[in-house]
């Protein structure tokens, strides 16, 4: 059966996810109201490189975590 998953601010990976994700929103959103129509792909990109961000920092947690069998 799979782990389940704390989603409190106590875990560090759905911190970390609120920490990343939420100006990246802001910014998202800001950047598809101010931009002209031919650019709105500009918000799109943003988005995906704040999961990206996320998703580097989640593989780069998890490894460190298994390396050391840290449990946090």
């Amino acid at each position: 059966m799979a782990e389940r998953v704390d989603m409190s601010f106590r875990n560090k990976e759905v911190k970390m996810w609120f920490i990343i994700m939420v100006p990246i929103f802001i910014i998202g959103s800001i950047a598809m109201l101010t931009n002209e129509p031919a650019s709105r792909y500009l918000p799109f990109l943003i988005l995906m490189a704040g999961f990206a961000t996320y998703y580097i920092w989640r593989y780069r947690y998890r490894r460190r975590k298994k390396k050391t069998g840290n449990k946090q």
